[in-house]
């Protein structure tokens, strides 16, 4: 089976059912905050597969080259591999990749079983960002400046777990941008590159106009108190997606991480009834 991006973060965990899921992190992510959901998914028979997005898991500067098409073309080629060993491939895709899996959808609406949109980020409108990102609308059409502005990931980090909020917090209020650390790999960048928010909007726009032709059986999880997108994203997307079959769990003690926080065990357990039902 041939993956793109094989490397050591990657994870394939074989499963027993004859169905795979396709596993998307977060834009600046790694593989790291899809695993729990990745091994509970596996125990319940499915075959798991997820990969560090291109240019990510690197460096800062190899981090802002990379573009919505590069991620695309990645996660298509993937999905593929997947598909040409499986009779129903379902995807659940992070933030980003939550908007991912329904551009998947849309591109191959016959291929794809079903789809878990998990904490979707079409508006940054969550409660803990700060009032001035309405500026950045202006920047980051400035490549000079788009290539140079590095935001750096802050409080509460998307977590609502305190213990591994404050594991996070040490690694980030330290990170300098003009240095690598190995722990990059496990908790995603410490900082979001402009150019990384300028290419998730182009890649945003793309996908709002392809939702209605969506009809991939569809379930949207996010957190009530997500302090980055809020729960209207969630409601755009349920109110939007052209899905007959589609529903929406609110989670009441989370924030955006919802694959690693509080309740990532509710996460996966939604993910599997809902695809088992499929």
């Amino acid at each position: 089976m041939s993956f793109n991006n094989s490397k050591k973060y990657n994870f394939l965990l074989e499963g027993n059912n004859g169905k795979a899921v396709l596993l998307i992190h977060g834009i600046t992510g790694t593989p790291s905050e899809m695993r729990h959901v990745g091994k509970v998914l596996n125990k319940a028979g499915y075959t798991v597969f997820c990969s560090a997005l291109p240019r990510h898991c690197s460096s800062l500067g190899e981090l802002k080259k990379v573009t919505w098409q590069e991620i695309a073309d990645a996660c298509k080629e993937d999905f593929l591999a997947l598909k040409a060993k499986h009779e129903k491939v379902f995807i659940a895709g992070l933030s980003m990749g939550a908007l991912m899996s329904i551009h998947l959808a849309y591109q191959y609406p016959q291929e794809v079983s079903g789809i878990a949109v998990l904490a979707p980020t079409i508006f940054y409108d969550g409660w803990a960002l700060h009032k001035g990102k309405v500026f950045l609308n202006f920047v980051w059409n400035i490549p000079y400046l788009r290539n140079r502005i590095n935001i750096r990931e802050g409080w509460p980090y998307g977590l609502k777990d305190e213990d591994l909020r404050w594991s996070i917090e040490r690694f980030y209020k330290d990170a300098n941008a003009n240095k690598f650390s190995n722990k990059v790999l496990l908790f995603g960048s410490p900082f979001f590159p402009l150019a990384n928010l300028y290419q998730h909007n182009l890649f945003t726009k793309l996908v709002i106009k392809e939702l209605k032709k969506v009809t991939t059986p569809a379930v949207i999880i996010h957190a009530k108190e997500d302090d980055m997108t809020s729960l209207k994203n969630a409601r755009f997307v349920l109110d939007n997606i052209g899905s007959p079959n589609k529903s929406l769990v609110v989670l009441e003690d989370s924030y955006h991480m919802i694959t690693i926080d509080k309740e990532k065990d509710r996460v996966a357990e939604e993910i599997i009834s809902f695809f088992n039902k499929l």
